[in-house]
């Protein structure tokens, strides 16, 4: 059984496994009524930021968390990065995460329409992104101009063929205790594409980078969801990383595997850059 509050000062604690980035400053705000954290690189474009949304299983994860994760990530990308603190469950069970982060986003975009937006999220956050721009499609509202998908938990029925073909590989999840956390956020929206996007409807979406080791329970999830992407007509890439566990560069930064990542990432925002500046000639 899921301990929380052991849990979550566990998860908080990986956050200090490695030091932030040098020459990036953090400004804490709160935006529609949300717990944010800005992480501003010194020579970042003003014309462009990326909405960051933690993994932690719906249950664990904070800004300080991820602090560390996103301070590389903004200085690798070279884009200001806003990382969202969103309600977690049980205390507050879906959809009142997704609903979080979706006021969060309206609400910059509403203000600051002529930002270009990316958006990135780490394993039950890249589930809330792919759910955040489902909201936002169905409310005709602007959605990101990319996003960015790294070990992303998006089948919350855990029935995918690799939660047995990797559990021996996988050193980080097990399917017990994703079953008890998806029980725990959405027990009985488990089929709602909102809760598991990967039954959504991607018809329009922007392009998608979806990034996952090889040794995850998680792994068909990405390979289900990139299937699914390119069947709808979305511009989707897959990027398997042989041996890398779940959310790799969250837990070393320094390795090889995460540095490719950061490279794979870096190229990826940089194409969607050029093809948006284009679009605007």
């Amino acid at each position: 059984m899921i301990q929380l509050n052991e849990g979550r000062l566990g998860f908080e604690s990986l956050g200090t496994l490695y030091p932030p980035a040098n020459n990036i400053r953090r400004a804490d705000i709160t935006l529609a009524g949300v717990a944010c954290s800005w992480f501003f690189p010194v020579n970042a474009p003003d014309h462009e930021i990326i909405f960051f949304i933690h993994g932690g299983g719906f249950i664990f994860g904070s800004i300080n968390s991820h602090a560390a994760l996103v301070s590389h990530l903004a200085q690798y990308l070279n884009r200001k990065i806003l990382l969202i603190e969103y309600r977690l469950a049980p205390e507050n069970p879906f959809p009142a995460g997704l609903q979080d982060c979706v006021a969060v986003i309206r609400t910059f975009c509403d203000r600051y329409p002529t930002v270009n937006v990316g958006l990135i999220g780490d394993s039950a956050g890249g589930n809330l992104a792919m759910a955040t721009q489902l909201v936002l499609q169905q409310t005709k509202r602007s959605l990101p101009h990319y996003s960015i998908l790294i070990s992303p938990w998006v089948d919350l029925r855990c029935q995918l063929p690799s939660y047995t073909r990797n559990k021996a590989l996988d050193t980080i999840l097990s399917g017990e205790f994703l079953l008890e956390a998806a029980q725990l956020y959405a027990p009985s929206a488990l089929d709602n594409p909102l809760a598991s996007p990967v039954l959504g409807l991607f018809s329009g979406l922007s392009s998608v980078l979806i990034l996952c080791g090889t040794h995850e329970i998680l792994e068909d999830d990405s390979i289900r969801l990139h299937k699914r992407l390119i069947q709808a007509g979305v511009e989707a890439q897959l990027q398997l990383f042989p041996g890398e566990q779940h959310v790799w560069p969250f837990l070393d930064i320094a390795t090889r595997g995460a540095q490719e990542a950061l490279a794979q990432m870096g190229r990826f925002v940089t194409k969607n850059a050029a093809n948006n500046a284009l679009k605007l000639e």
